[in-house]
């Protein structure tokens, strides 16, 4: 199927050979909002049908990046390979809900797409905003079902990165080093004394880290579970959560997707109050869902690895990513001052 190069190329032809049914009049093209689809370029396409019935109105695509330093970024984590990947190998495998994806491909050189489900219904979060407790409770709830559709059952999925020991790995260690200038160039104010004090330390730290995040027992890890890619349901018939954008997901500890939520993404005095009520959500969740080996105890351990671990993505983030306008900025200095504060508030830096 052909790959369009740009929003440009999409036809009425294109469309109909995607969906695999109908005659279409006309479509038209919306470009998403400010901040939205950072690492990709997504549209929406309204559609008028000759004849409707049992046919989507609208549907969105997810093309690769046109800014070329995010887009250079997505081929050196094979992002997008991951998450055709994704909706292709795994999504069919949990009941945690995705958008449906009608068609997708993605060549050699890194050029893909993705023609999924329209859910612009949905609220979309906001990490600048921050999530509140009732947000947490139900991304938290969202993990339980991911985690517990995967638990201990990836071994067969070999495009998959693991944790630690894989290419995705070191790149996060090399982007961590490479990226911290400008992280403190960009987003210094944010970047608390007692971590940046320890930037050799921690940066020799990252393979530990990984390796800890690795252990037994392994499940899906999202990898870029934050607000902006959770959408919350607002009308009768709707999901009460959609989980957005797997570009990221490894096979590790899915704490990691815990907390990499609560520090990047709660709201700060949220976080302090209910973190330890969240974390035994999570794992009275997985109980309930019949998983018996990571007790409440073991998964707040784990947490604060989690927590001082996702400094890593965040420099990788904000100090080697372009933030493109004002709301990629504003987004990225929340991320890194909660997680910041987070580690601080936990004494993370111990755990070095």
């Amino acid at each position: 199927m052909t790959i369009p190069g740009s929003m440009a190329d999409v036809s009425p032809q294109w469309v109909e050979e995607c969906v695999g049914r109908g005659k279409l009049k006309n479509i038209n093209l919306v470009p998403m909002g400010e901040g939205v689809g950072m690492m990709s370029s997504m549209s929406i396409i309204e559609l008028t049908w000759e004849n409707s019935k049992d046919l989507p109105s609208s549907l969105v695509l997810k093309l690769a990046a046109e800014n070329d330093t995010n887009r250079a970024v997505s081929q050196q984590f094979n992002l997008y390979l991951k998450e055709v990947s994704y909706y292709k190998d795994l999504a069919p495998r949990t009941t945690a809900r995705s958008p449906r994806v009608y068609a997708s491909e993605i060549d050699e050189e890194h050029n893909f797409f993705l023609l999924m489900e329209d859910v612009s219904s949905y609220r979309m979060g906001s990490q600048v905003e921050g999530a509140t407790v009732e947000e947490c409770e139900l991304c938290v709830d969202f993990l339980v079902n991911l985690h517990a559709s995967f638990w201990n059952q990836l071994s067969d999925v070999e495009w998959l990165p693991t944790m630690s020991g894989s290419d995705n790995a070191t790149n996060m260690a090399l982007g961590c080093e490479a990226g911290w200038p400008q992280l403190q160039e960009i987003f210094g104010e944010f970047v608390p004394d007692t971590i940046d004090a320890q930037r050799e330390q921690y940066l020799a730290a990252i393979p530990n880290l990984q390796a800890q995040l690795d252990q037994y027992p392994k499940t899906l890890i999202h990898g870029d579970f934050r607000m902006d890619n959770m959408l919350f349901g607002q009308e009768p018939g709707h999901d009460a959560l959609l989980v957005v954008d797997f570009q990221g997901p490894l096979k590790g500890n899915g704490i990691h997707d815990v907390a990499y939520l609560l520090s990047h993404s709660a709201k700060t005095e949220v976080r302090r109050e209910h973190e330890r009520d969240l974390i035994e959500r999570y794992a009275n969740g997985l109980i309930n869902a019949g998983i018996k080996d990571y007790s409440v105890e073991k998964a707040w351990n784990d947490y604060r690895i989690g927590v001082l671990y996702s400094w890593t993505v965040a420099v990788v983030i904000a100090g080697t990513l372009d933030p493109a306008n004002e709301r990629g900025f504003a987004w990225m200095s929340k991320m890194v001052e909660r997680n910041g504060t987070a580690i601080n508030d936990l004494n993370c830096l111990a755990l070095l």
